[in-house]
């Protein structure tokens, strides 16, 4: 990085001898007489703490110029000037060496970087959106995922995982698209998946009345689409649209919900040692939703932490080689459903609510974690894990 320090600081001796007291963005813009933005570029590569920052925001071309010739009819002396010009010349030398464009020196730059930026990350991932719902045919407003982890009543020390899922917003782009829209699997750290699981709808007749697939009428858009739920023999369960009209007059929300019992005990055992509970990604959407409620009694405290597994070499991964950065956090937002609104979902209130009381749950028992991410990358599981308590 010899060469973005060359260029920091080149920019930061003409910034401190034209501006020797603020640096702000104003000051910048007045001293040079430029636009704010490139102001805005020329103090980040300057002062920014991680170099592979800076380095993303060196301006080119016209911009570049257009700074170094301000500063020279400024009253900046020739020698920082041209100290400046040769430094910016040997660092695009160096990027020509290692990237065919300007948007691939910033996709390796930001890869380096240890510092993730969310807006950059999300404006990447909305390309990809993009592309993908023109592939696939299919895209939708809102990927909705809600767990309730709920201490078993029959098995000590084991508890149930209530599931409601939702694609709000659904839409065709392409005729004959028949689409998963949920997938679920119960599996240990070895990946080894459960195909025994007990799985209970949360609305038993709507259930009975389309298939099998756990739908929630009263959230679903109406006439409810067709669907139809298969299982694989990996333990996979699959729900799925059938092919429906295509564009905004074909738009479809569809909810479901159901727990699947006994899924596992609340401690370590030999082949399962930190919990994962995720929620997969399979369609383009513009945002993910993901909360999940856990009791007060289970676990104990522990420390959550974000996972995003690439699902490309196998479709339940784990392992930190299929991790994928993301600048996105989870958020604990304190107990109950009193906190859990949200502007993307309507009535999402009434639908947390609809899952506590299937349940014969008091959710003021429960601590909500959430997840928020504009335009998540497919195909992935979306994890959030902890360590499991050994038991006492």
């Amino acid at each position: 990085m010899i060469a973005v320090h060359d260029v920091r600081s080149a920019f930061a001796r003409i910034i401190e001898h034209k501006c020797p007291g603020s640096k702000a963005v104003t000051s910048l813009c007045e001293q040079f007489g430029i636009h704010r933005k490139l102001a805005w570029q020329v103090g980040k590569v300057s002062y920014t703490d991680d170099p592979f920052v800076a380095a993303k925001h060196i301006p080119s071309g016209k911009s570049l110029s257009a700074w170094l010739d301000a500063a020279e009819s400024v009253g900046v002396p020739p020698s920082m000037v041209n100290a400046a010009r040769q430094a910016t010349d040997r660092f695009e030398a160096l990027a020509a060496a290692h990237a065919g464009s300007r948007a691939e020196l910033e996709m390796l730059l930001e890869s380096c970087s240890s510092q993730y930026d969310a807006e950059s990350h999300a404006r990447w991932r909305q390309q990809s959106f993009e592309g993908n719902s023109f592939v696939w045919g299919a895209h939708c407003r809102v990927l909705l995922a809600l767990m309730v982890l709920v201490p078993s009543e029959d098995k000590p020390r084991y508890f149930h995982a209530a599931q409601l899922r939702g694609l709000i917003g659904f839409r065709q782009t392409r005729p004959g698209v028949r689409w998963v829209v949920n997938q679920s699997v119960v599996a240990d750290d070895s990946s080894r998946t459960e195909n025994s699981i007990q799985r209970v709808p949360l609305d038993p007749t709507a259930a009975s009345r389309h298939g099998g697939v756990p739908v929630m009428p009263q959230f679903c858009s109406q006439p409810m689409p067709e669907l139809t739920r298969r299982r694989a023999a990996d333990g996979m369960v699959m729900d799925e649209f059938l092919a429906g009209p295509v564009g905004q007059r074909g738009e479809r929300t569809l909810v479901t919900g159901e727990m699947a019992r006994n899924i596992g005990p609340a401690h370590a055992t030999e082949h399962d040692r930190v919990a994962h509970f995720g929620t997969a990604v399979r369609v383009p959407a513009e945002l993910l939703h993901y909360d999940l409620f856990v009791h007060s009694s289970l676990f104990g405290r522990v420390e959550r932490e974000l996972r995003v597994f690439s699902d490309l070499a196998s479709p339940i991964a784990f392992d930190d080689s299929d991790s994928l950065p993301v600048a996105e956090r989870i958020a604990p937002l304190g107990r109950g459903v009193a906190l859990a609104q949200t502007p993307d979902i309507p009535a999402y209130t009434d639908l947390a609510s609809a899952a506590f009381y299937a349940l014969g749950a008091n959710a003021d028992d429960y601590d909500l974690f959430r997840v928020r991410m504009p335009y998540p990358p497919m195909p992935v599981t979306v994890m959030m894990r902890h360590p499991l308590p050994d038991l006492a």
